[in-house]
């Protein structure tokens, strides 16, 4: 079964298999997105996947809109999964230690680039295979689409990873 909700300039996709829940968020974060109010479709021991992938932006009331869902799912006693979180949606995490919550983070995207052809992207990464690289603060090692050359990770891994401690 699949639903649609828009709640601002937020499109929000639950999916319900039988064995899992699948929420995909796609759009902006912000003052008009309604979050709390999409809780109460999950109930005690669940297991939500909810995909940031497409979240291109999110200011502070959306952080804060964001954190009140993170908490009352945490109330209701469902997991969390995060994937494909957005580097917007990194950048909030790592400068607000509540924007994680309880949640794990199983993937997410972060930029990279190559010195080679000038080629720039953000790459999404499994946490569960890099995890120990990851939390040496190290990138894992990308190739790039468009000439197979090793990619440099664009940023500073101390920063960037900091969610995962």
């Amino acid at each position: 079964m699949s639903e649609r909700i828009t709640t601002g300039r937020l499109e929000i996709e639950h999916e319900t298999t039988e064995e899992r829940e699948q929420v995909s968020f796609d759009g902006q974060i912000d003052e008009r997105s309604k979050l709390v109010e999409f809780v109460g479709k999950f109930s005690s021991g669940q297991v939500v996947i909810i995909n940031l992938e497409k979240v291109s932006f999110i200011n502070s009331v959306g952080v804060r809109e964001w954190i009140r869902m993170l908490r009352k799912l945490e109330e209701l006693g469902v997991k969390v999964l995060l994937s494909e979180c957005s580097e917007a949606m990194i950048h909030q995490v790592n400068m607000i230690v509540e924007a994680k919550g309880d949640a794990e983070v199983s993937s997410f995207y972060a930029p990279y680039q190559c010195d080679t052809c000038g080629f720039e992207s953000s790459m999404c990464i499994d946490v569960g295979p890099n995890e120990e690289m990851l939390r040496r603060m190290e990138a894992p090692q990308k190739k790039c689409p468009e000439c197979e050359a090793v990619m440099e990770f664009n940023e500073i891994p101390e920063r960037y990873f900091l969610f995962l401690e």
